[in-house]
């Protein structure tokens, strides 16, 4: 698969999962929530445990077969501010990525106190990156993650 083709699914993928519009599914793994997009012969899993210590997986599988993922550790921190603040921060700062069309690569949100960084190295076929969530100086949301192609 051409991976400009991966990279544009991903985005969109996550971000219809994001908004709330990917489904919902029984999960494959017993207490785990799990969102589903479909779009062609391509499907993209996102399944996580948790809520203020998260681990997760987000799989892309063409024709049933696996051929991209990522796996990801959120850590929040004792909050200043309503958990629900950071969470339609996180969104919107999330969005502003998909909607910039490219996954990976410095992406940067200031909206007064709160601070969106996410830095990452390599390309969609190997990487590994670190999103943190400041409020002021302090890191109230750390989500580490690392993926790639699956052969």
């Amino acid at each position: 698969m051409d991976l400009r083709e991966l990279e544009r699914f991903i985005l969109v993928a996550r971000e219809h999962t994001c908004l709330g519009q990917g489904h919902r599914l029984p999960p494959e793994r017993p207490g785990a929530v799990e969102i589903v997009y479909r779009e062609g012969g391509l499907t993209y899993r996102d399944s996580y445990f948790g809520r203020i210590r998260v681990i997760g997986q987000e799989i892309v599988r063409h024709a049933g077969n696996a051929i991209w993922g990522m796996n990801y550790l959120i850590v929040t921190h004792e909050l200043p501010i309503p958990s629900e603040e950071l969470a339609a921060f996180l969104q919107r700062a999330q969005l502003a990525r998909y909607r910039e069309r490219r996954l990976l690569g410095p992406h940067i949100v200031q909206e007064r106190h709160l601070r969106y960084e996410d830095h990452n190295e390599g390309n969609l076929e190997r990487f590994t990156g670190l999103i943190r969530v400041l409020y002021g100086e302090e890191e109230i949301y750390r989500m580490d993650y690392a993926g790639g192609l699956i052969r």
